[in-house]
């Protein structure tokens, strides 16, 4: 294993991805390859092992559509042949008028068929319609297993990426908050304690760029995603400090 000199001033978080990165991908010359599905805490940290550790590859992401959230990486080293990323997008539709279904219903259905969470990448509940993006491996049992979640039946099928047509959208307002901290931002999308918020981080409601944080001093950057359970997701995307009062007016995005 390489050294990871960019990691050494950086966080435990950091250094066990970037040991658990160096571990299952393989950077051999003259040889493309395809990583399974990424976080985007994963994403960040492998594009520094890339930039300091292996400058002579290139890295792509792509996780199916132009708004993924989860990945996968294409480290390439011989740019006159290309790899696919081998994804596939299962679509299933249903009636909303006397049942809901929420993302943890269809997370939870994947997790009891006893798939690894590297092997999916976003899960898009809209309307009347779910998807959900796999490994081509795996995209037929997907298909052939996953019937229902919660009381609604379900039947998925392949669509062609290129006819995918998903829009997120969001909802932005605007927060003061003193610092950057991960407990502080939460507290102010909340509307609760700071001793509120110790609760939530205690009993694993939070998660930062798809990882369950227990440590609320942990500082959130531009771009950044967090999840709070029953309160939604939350984009950290732009901010003005004032400088007077050195508070910071942050722009939070919301998934609706």
């Amino acid at each position: 294993m390489k050294k990871l000199n960019f990691l050494q001033q950086a966080s435990v978080e950091q250094k066990e991805v970037a040991e658990k990165l160096l571990q299952s991908i393989s950077f051999v010359e003259n040889r493309n390859t395809v990583t399974k599905f990424l976080t985007n805490f994963e994403q960040v940290v492998l594009e520094q092992i890339v930039a300091y550790n292996y400058s002579d590859f290139k890295i792509e992401f792509f996780g199916g559509y132009n708004d993924a959230e989860k990945k996968k990486a294409k480290i390439i080293s011989n740019e006159y042949y290309d790899v696919d990323y081998d994804i596939v997008c299962l679509k299933a539709k249903y009636n909303n008028k006397f049942n809901k279904i929420e993302h943890r219903n269809i997370l939870g259905a994947i997790h009891n068929l006893g798939i690894n969470i590297n092997r999916f990448g976003d899960i898009v509940v809209l309307e009347n319609e779910v998807y959900i993006f796999v490994d081509e491996e795996i995209a037929d049992y997907i298909a052939m297993e996953f019937t229902k979640a919660g009381r609604v039946n379900l039947t998925f099928e392949r669509v062609e990426l290129a006819d995918v047509a998903i829009e997120k959208k969001y909802e932005d307002f605007e927060i003061v908050s003193s610092s950057f901290r991960l407990d502080s931002i939460v507290a102010k999308i909340t509307n609760k304690s700071r001793s509120k918020v110790k609760e939530f981080l205690d009993q694993d409601f939070i998660k930062l760029n798809h990882v369950i944080v227990r440590n609320g001093e942990k500082n959130c950057a531009i771009q950044d995603i967090i999840s709070i359970r029953k309160y939604g997701r939350f984009v950290v995307k732009e901010y003005k400090q004032n400088k007077k009062s050195l508070k910071y007016r942050i722009t939070i995005s919301k998934l609706i």
